[in-house]
């Protein structure tokens, strides 16, 4: 029987996202309707720039909108990035068995040895939330830390497959 869990989660929105977003609708108003006016040769492009530069505002506001989805498959773990509900792109597909070990940031297994491995791949809605999990792993060589956030029944399958690696 095959076992597939999916979950998805929204990263929440700090105030350097609110920061830029207000300051990017700033800066197009203040580009529209004060430094496009003084180009002379740009002054034929007016209705252009007026609805072009709120646009690109509009587009890099809702890009900062990103969801992670997770997706275990019969032992199989794929992570993607969703941005502005529309754009998807793989982080990584890996194994569980190739974990060294599975267990929550707030436990005392999350040692220094995990915190300083440079190669991180951060899938979470805030790392304060106490859902928080880290898997580690070799990626391309390269040791790599997974920050996610599983939900209960993905943790049960997680765990009946790897059960010596993974600690609730």
């Amino acid at each position: 029987m095959d076992i597939f869990i999916e979950k998805l989660v929204k990263k929440q929105k700090t105030s350097k996202d609110m920061l830029k977003a207000i300051g990017l609708i700033l800066a197009s108003l203040v580009i529209v309707f004060f430094i496009v006016p003084l180009i002379p040769f740009v002054k034929g492009f007016l209705i252009f720039f007026i609805v072009a530069i709120p646009f690109f505002a509009y587009y890099v506001i809702k890009s900062q909108n990103v969801e992670y989805e997770y997706a275990y498959t019969n032992g199989e773990l794929d992570v993607d990035r969703i941005v502005a509900e529309s754009r998807r792109k793989r982080l990584l597909s890996v194994d569980c068995k190739d974990f060294e070990i599975v267990a929550k940031v707030s436990s005392d297994k999350y040692s220094d040895e995990y915190r300083k491995i440079p190669n991180k791949v951060e899938a979470v809605s805030s790392m304060t939330s106490p859902d928080v999990y880290f898997a580690v792993f070799e990626n391309a060589g390269k040791r790599t830390i997974l920050y996610f956030e599983p939900n209960d029944k993905m943790i049960e399958a997680m765990w009946k497959y790897i059960p010596r690696k993974f600690f609730k």
